[in-house]
């Protein structure tokens, strides 16, 4: 299969959309990308196109040459080319997208912590202003 296919296949796969919602969505007919993938035959550079300006978070790089990272938002170091084996490919870009949730939620996490610790701290204020005010 074709590199700018296997791009098209990871896409949807990312998005969890099939190729028929994948065609939809860029504007192609019913079974364009579909056939194209099953028959291993060429598209037409407007699809590709249309992917880059639907897909906008996708790295037009990554979608044309199979080069850099496969987002925008990805550092140089996340750099990786489309593998011959698709599925090796497939796990790496799908680690690199849990990796970036985990950091996500560890951010998350240490504001939950903060939040709580401000919330203690008024506690013990309201606490203690309570308690004077039933001493006087």
């Amino acid at each position: 299969m074709s590199t700018i296919l296997t791009v098209f296949g990871l896409i949807a796969q990312n998005e969890g959309i099939t190729i028929s919602a994948l065609e939809k969505q860029i504007g192609a007919s019913k079974g364009v990308l579909s056939r194209a993938l099953k028959n291993k035959t060429d598209i037409q550079t407007k699809w590709l196109a249309a992917l880059v300006e639907n897909y906008p978070n996708y790295n037009p790089s990554w979608i044309l040459m199979g080069k850099g990272p496969m987002f925008k938002s990805q550092t140089p170091d996340d750099l990786h080319p489309i593998a011959e084996d698709s599925s090796e490919y497939q796990l790496r870009e799908k680690i690199t997208v849990l990796e970036e949730r985990i950091a996500a939620l560890k951010e998350a996490n240490e504001a939950l912590k903060e939040s709580n610790a401000t919330l203690k701290e008024l506690k013990l204020f309201l606490e203690k202003r309570i308690s004077d005010l039933e001493g006087e």
